[in-house]
């Protein structure tokens, strides 16, 4: 396992409409392995590769859940990072991703609201030139100094 980066802390200032970031990522058997026993979901087409070629896939898919936790790594840590409260999420799934495929998400904020402190967030995960997810994130932003940011 990798050293665990601090998370990013921008004033909510300095974000500003059609800012965007992508992180790259790939999900690897482990991640699968430990999702099935953390979830309990152990769908055969997520645990062997045998079932989910029998099914039209070139071997396991990677879970859903394991896509939206990527949102919560670029939310928490990247864009907007520290300060973020994540309040609503909508994806949709379009492809599949299998195992040890590489992707990428990339977050732009569609929408600022000083007033509210919240941002409207779109969502793409993609690999190579397919899209595998789409959607949209709510953020509500907090100070540093404010007591319900702990």
């Amino acid at each position: 396992m990798h050293e665990p980066q601090l998370p990013d802390n921008p004033d909510f200032e300095a974000l500003l409409e059609s800012s965007r970031k992508t992180i790259e990522f790939r999900i690897e058997k482990p991640d699968m392995d430990a999702f099935a026993r953390l979830s309990g979901d152990f769908n055969p087409l997520h645990t062997k590769d045998e079932f989910a070629r029998t099914q039209g896939f070139s071997g396991r898919v990677v879970y859903g859940g394991l896509l939206v936790a990527q949102i919560s790594r670029m939310i928490g840590m990247h864009l907007p990072g520290k300060n973020a409260i994540w309040s609503k999420l909508d994806v949709q799934f379009i492809s599949p991703l299998f195992v040890d495929e590489e992707a990428s998400l990339t977050a732009e904020i569609m929408t600022k609201s000083e007033a509210a402190q919240t941002l409207i967030l779109k969502i793409r995960i993609e690999r190579a030139d397919k899209l595998i997810a789409r959607g949209n994130a709510m953020v509500q932003y907090r100070s540093g100094n404010s007591p319900q940011a702990t």
